[in-house]
């Protein structure tokens, strides 16, 4: 199952570095970024240029995460209700 959990920007700069993690897990916040880091699920980030910023220098970015397909999907869906608002089927 993929599911959408937000949207944030940040300069291209960082993108595909150790700061886009930082950027995300400040985004989601420290337990949720655990879960799915610890759930072994796999992030999707789909970057686009920015809509509010110049578009050169900073980018959007969609964060997603594709689970597994099992029980931890409920457990995770109950635990995170208003970040799993709009699951995506795969």
């Amino acid at each position: 199952m993929r599911y959408y959990l937000g949207m944030l920007e940040y300069k291209w700069s960082h993108a595909q570095t150790r700061m886009e993690d930082l950027w995300v897990r400040r985004k989601l916040g420290d337990e949720l970024y655990r879960t799915v880091e610890e759930n072994n699920w796999t992030w999707q980030f789909i970057r686009s240029g920015s809509q509010t910023l110049p578009e050169d220098t900073f980018c959007r970015c969609d964060i997603y995460v594709e689970s597994n397909d099992d029980k931890l999907d409920s457990h995770f869906l109950l635990k995170f209700p208003q970040a799993m608002a709009t699951p995506l089927a795969k």
